[in-house]
C-alpha cells in the first residue's frame, strides 16, 4: 500500500520563498507538491526540512481558505 511523504517544508535560501506541503498520497506533482527550484527566483537547489506542527498547521489552514 503506498504511503505519503512526511509533510515538508521547502525553502529558498536566495530570496526566502518557503511553502510547506502536506501530500494526501504517494503521488507528488511538481510546482504543487514538490518543488526543485524556486517559484520566485528559480534558484536551485532549496532547502527542505521536515514541518513543525506550526507550519503543518498554517499549511492545512491555506488549504481549507483557499489561499
Amino acid at each position: 500500500m503506498p504511503i505519503p511523504p512526511p509533510p515538508t517544508t521547502f525553502r529558498c535560501p536566495k530570496c526566502g520563498w518557503h511553502k510547506t506541503v502536506a501530500p494526501k498520497s504517494d503521488v507528488l506533482v511538481r510546482g504543487h507538491s514538490w518543488f526543485e527550484a524556486c517559484p520566485e527566483c528559480n534558484h536551485a537547489p532549496l532547502e527542505r526540512a521536515p514541518a513543525t506542527l506550526v507550519e503543518l498547521a498554517m499549511a492545512k489552514l491555506r488549504d481549507v481558505v483557499g489561499k
